[in-house]
């Protein structure tokens, strides 16, 4: 909508293309459906290329694809196939990305990476290791990007949601009420109210965020993470 033709890429090809025809209805803007599996490099590596080419460029890379929020297990349980997949996904995958995508952007003059964490790297929940260490690295691994690609005119920044309004906030709510004996609107007041500002965030303000870091207007900011979660951590 503000005027950026686009690749969306993820795994399935059926609703890819459903969701790059959505786009185009609804901005006008160009976009590009490409398949891709995250968690295997050459296809990443690809996909940047291709980008590239049917573009010319490439000014922007957000990566939002992410594994190992469930099932949930404690470290003496975790199963390590399932934590190699994970750090496939939240680090290796993501990475590499960047450092494709990057490399062009160096080329061109500049660019900016925006990936996406989750605040449970910073809260460090309870059996969640599988996937708050992964994105942890993923966290590390950005901001040392950032002092090494800054002198190229690349920046990496970091946006980290709370918990965001929709259907897989609506189904968490509903298992926890089962679990806890209560209503799915009883427990979505009980985490609303653990955040500063009482609410729970919009995909749109995540959204903003990620839009702001990838414009000109924050061409000074580099190596930061932004937590748009209504409060709900601050330290």
């Amino acid at each position: 909508a503000d005027g950026a033709d686009i690749v969306v890429a993820a795994r399935r090809p059926e609703p890819l293309a459903e969701l790059a025809a959505e786009i185009e209805t609804t901005t006008g803007r160009r976009v590009v459906a490409m398949p891709t599996d995250i968690s295997d490099v050459d296809q990443c590596r690809a996909a940047v290329d291709e980008t590239v080419a049917e573009f010319g460029r490439i000014d922007v890379v957000v990566n939002v694809a992410t594994h190992g929020g469930s099932p949930s297990a404690s470290v003496a349980d975790i199963d390590w196939e399932e934590y190699r997949q994970s750090v496939q996904v939240n680090v290796i995958g993501t990475m590499e990305i960047c450092r494709a995508a990057g490399r062009h952007m160096a080329e061109a003059g500049g660019g900016s990476i925006v990936n996406i964490s989750a605040l449970s790297a910073t809260t460090l929940m309870a059996d969640l290791a599988r996937y708050t260490s992964t994105k942890g690295a993923m966290e590390s691994m950005s901001k040392t990007m950032a002092k090494e690609v800054g002198p190229l005119g690349v920046r990496v920044n970091i946006v980290t949601p709370g918990m965001t309004n929709g259907p897989q906030l609506d189904e968490l709510f509903q298992r926890m009420a089962v679990a806890q004996a209560r209503t799915p609107e009883e427990v979505s007041a009980r985490f609303a109210a653990g955040a500063a500002m009482r609410r729970h965030v919009d995909p749109e303000d995540i959204a903003e965020v990620v839009l702001f870091l990838a414009s000109p207007r924050a061409r000074n900011i580099t190596g930061q993470e932004i937590q748009v979660t209504a409060g709900q951590h601050i330290s």
